[in-house]
């Protein structure tokens, strides 16, 4: 089996802070560049240790390392790493990154600190226990080295049609019942198959470390184990991972590849001599070659089925997938950072595989006495085995029953091995959340004596009402709420009050009002459909006085899209801006829908009109409109040189851009930030919220499209393709699907979380 250990950065804690730190890099640190065939959605790079252990860490980490050498003050190192990464990092973060994510990974430390003694290493479920080096690093290496050339293209193919050949050979020609028959007259024959197994293994071993060597990483040493119960070979190939997806593949092949040369030896020996002992020695081969292949456990076939996700510890992600499979349940952040591809793939195995291990467990356990029970009584017969061949001098026999001994007791070992491993696992547990209780109780304050005399003050519902459990809204909550006549009440779903925190955070208090500008460098991108939809979500959820100004000089359609056209438009607020004081008469002015209650002021499209409004109109119109309203939403033109729309960029608060999926969308908007920040516009790039649009069924952006509006931007979000909003119709929120309604809470969300930033003293 290959052996493959990769460790990520551990989760945050509470950092301490001093005063100006200092750090460097510990020693020997090699840097191997990004994980190549990634199935994560964020790009990964790979660190090695001097002591050989492969350290996965995040761009922003790896930044990080790079940047404390050579030592220097924090605010150097936080304004490099800003200056690369493209987003801010303070001081704080710094200090809180390097104490509580690089140092325990012992890839960081203080300047003036030694080396540490024994840096955090990975611990796998499922792994190797009891180790030991049978071949070291340096010779390994060697032998790889000179076995290289049996990966040739061409010679990989000569063998796998070479073992084809030699299976239907042995199958056709061999006599297995013969070779049965001899091995039940001679018992003393299966310590020889024992023996050639035993070498075979080791040959598999040399395979995966030379498919590690022809791949251009470099293998570590070949050493044995107990794996669960049984006794095991291993090669430390966990330099593989800096190879690309085809090299880490060959690498767990590898073995099995070498196993065929062996089985190509063992079927020639037995055309040769006719040896009963190397044809069935090459078909228990085989089967442990199919054996091997099984993806449940650290077989091969686990890791070519890692590396062909791409996702380096499947079960590390066992946990946070079944958290993500409960109804009603967030998705787990370590799911949704991989690939659509690779998230099937790891929730398809954790599936499968789950309920396997844990039938299997069950069954163990419930054997446990039987099983060592036939334990017992097998290490007893092969005692008296062992005393019978003692008498005759038959040494052979001696061996078989000192080797069965040994296999039998391997066993039986590594159950207790596996109870113990899972005793300590649980007591761990225990003790952790023993310790996150204490310290939600020591941080609980005491609850306040309830005053023996009320007064008016006191007659609050938070003083004469038991705190009330909120109302699920919908799902099988919903139904049981409903239909046990309000008495059982099971609360919302960690999904559903998501949802409403979102909604929180989109009612943020407006002092005064907020102007918010979408746009978009191409036309035909759904940015009148997202101003409509953003509008209208504000409108709904906020309560307040929200707008809509269809700001495009070129027969926009915002309005039309509300609610039938009246006939009045901005030309007509211009004309009579003097006449107009109150909400009142602005009202006369403005298209409402019906469901969301949002108040649109329509452009004129009349074809007669030669000539656009200016910026001068518009500031006069918004100045107009602040009087009134909240929130105004202000759906732009797609010219970023226009004179109006650089006006109305003027008067924005915030920006909110819509780009398509595709790469000239990405272009279009990364081009449009570019400007704005070459003219000035360079605080509301931060503030920017980026909409990707999906303009046709399951369509995403590419990563490295997302990452870089993530960088630059405050936030970003996919908004769905919907039917509804294709139509160019009139449209309501109610008749958008469920996912697409999440999407634009998602977005007025982010769009409001500005509101608070942008409030100043008076």
């Amino acid at each position: 089996m290959t052996l493959k250990t990769l460790e990520t950065s551990a989760p945050p804690s509470p950092a301490g802070t001093s005063a100006e730190p200092r750090w460097r890099q510990a020693r020997g640190l090699e840097f191997l560049g990004p994980v190549q065939g990634s199935g994560m959605k964020d790009p990964a790079f790979l660190v090695r240790r001097l002591d050989d252990q492969v350290v996965q860490l995040s761009e922003l980490l790896h930044l990080v390392v790079r940047a404390v050498e050579p030592p220097r003050a924090p605010a150097e190192v936080a304004a490099d790493v800003s200056a690369v990464y493209g987003r801010t990092l303070s001081v704080a973060g710094l200090e809180h990154l390097v104490t509580n994510r690089l140092q325990p990974l012992g890839l960081v430390l203080p300047e003036e600190s030694h080396e540490p003694v024994r840096p955090e290493r990975a611990r796998p479920l499922l792994a190797l226990t009891a180790k030991g080096t049978l071949l070291p690093k340096r010779w390994v290496r060697l032998v790889a080295a000179v076995l290289t050339p049996a990966f040739w293209p061409p010679v990989v193919l000569a063998v796998v049609v070479a073992l084809l050949a030699a299976d239907v050979a042995l199958v056709v020609g061999g006599d297995f019942w013969a070779a049965v028959s001899t091995l039940l007259a001679t018992p003393s024959t299966a310590l020889l198959i024992y023996a050639l197994l035993a070498l075979a293994a080791l040959v598999h071993e040399l395979g995966h470390a030379t498919a590690c060597r022809y791949g251009g990483a470099e293998p570590g040493e070949i050493g044995f184990g107990v794996y669960i119960v049984f006794p095991a070979f291993y090669t430390d190939v966990t330099d593989s991972y800096r190879l690309g997806r085809t090299g880490r593949v060959r690498t767990d092949l590898g073995g099995l590849y070498f196993n065929a040369w062996t089985v190509l030896a063992l079927a020639a020996g037995y055309q040769a001599s006719g040896s009963g002992l190397l044809l069935l020695t090459a078909l228990a081969l085989q089967v442990q070659m199919l054996q091997q292949l099984i993806p449940v456990v650290r077989f091969d076939g686990y890791f070519v089925l890692s590396d062909l996700a791409g996702v380096p510890d499947l079960f590390a992600r066992v946990g946070p997938v079944l958290r993500s499979l409960r109804p009603g349940h967030p998705v787990d952040p370590r799911v949704t950072e991989l690939r659509p591809r690779a998230r099937r793939m790891v929730t398809t195995w954790v599936v499968v595989v789950v309920p396997l291990l844990t039938a299997a467990f069950g069954w163990a356990m419930w054997s446990l006495p039987t099983f060592v029970e036939h334990g017992r009584d097998g290490i007893r017969l092969q005692q008296l085995v062992f005393d019978v061949a003692w008498a005759r001098k038959d040494w052979p026999a001696m061996t078989l029953a000192v080797l069965s001994i040994a296999l039998i007791l391997v066993p039986l070992v590594g159950v207790a091995v596996v109870l113990w491993r899972l005793a300590t696992a649980a007591y761990a547990l225990a003790r952790a959340h023993a310790a996150r209780t204490r310290e939600k109780e020591l941080h609980m304050a005491p609850e306040p004596d309830p005053p023996s005399v009320l007064s008016a003050a006191d007659f609050t519902d938070a003083v004469m009402y038991p705190p009330r459990i909120p109302v699920p809204r919908r799902g099988w909550r919903r139904a049981v709420y409903q239909g046990s006549g309000h008495v059982l009440n099971p609360g919302p779903s960690a999904t559903e009050q998501r949802r409403r925190e979102l909604e929180e955070r989109l009612r943020t208090p407006i002092e005064g009002s907020r102007r918010v500008v979408v746009m978009s460098r191409k036309g035909g991108v759904g940015k009148t459909t997202i101003a409509l939809a953003l509008g209208s979500t504000f409108a709904l959820l906020r309560g307040d006085r929200v707008a809509a100004v269809d700001a495009n000089p070129d027969a926009g359609n915002l309005a039309h899209r509300v609610a039938p056209p009246h006939g009045r438009t901005i030309t007509d607020v211009l004309r009579d801006l003097d006449t107009i004081t109150s909400y009142a008469t602005l009202r006369r002015y403005t298209a409402q829908a019906q469901e969301s209650r949002l108040e649109v002021l329509a452009s004129d499209d009349d074809p007669r009109i030669g000539m656009a409004l200016a910026r001068d109109d518009y500031h006069r119109l918004i100045g107009l409109l602040d009087q009134f309203y909240n929130l105004i939403v202000l759906d732009t033109g797609t010219g970023i040189l226009d004179s109006a729309n650089q006006g109305l960029l003027t008067e924005a608060d915030q920006v909110v851009l819509v780009v398509r999926a595709g790469l000239d969308g990405g272009r279009a908007g990364a081009l449009t930030l570019d400007w704005m920040d070459q003219h000035g516009f360079d605080d509301l790039v931060a503030r920017t919220v980026v909409v990707v649009n999906a303009q046709r069924r399951g369509a995403t952006p590419p990563d490295l499209m997302r990452r870089h509006f993530e960088k630059r931007c405050a936030a970003v979000v996919t908004v769905p393709w919907d039917t509804s909003l294709e139509q160019g119709a009139l449209t309501d929120l109610s008749s958008l699907h469920r996912r697409t309604r999440e999407s634009l809470i998602d977005i007025a969300a982010a769009v409001a979380d500005n509101f608070v930033k942008q409030e100043t003293p008076s």
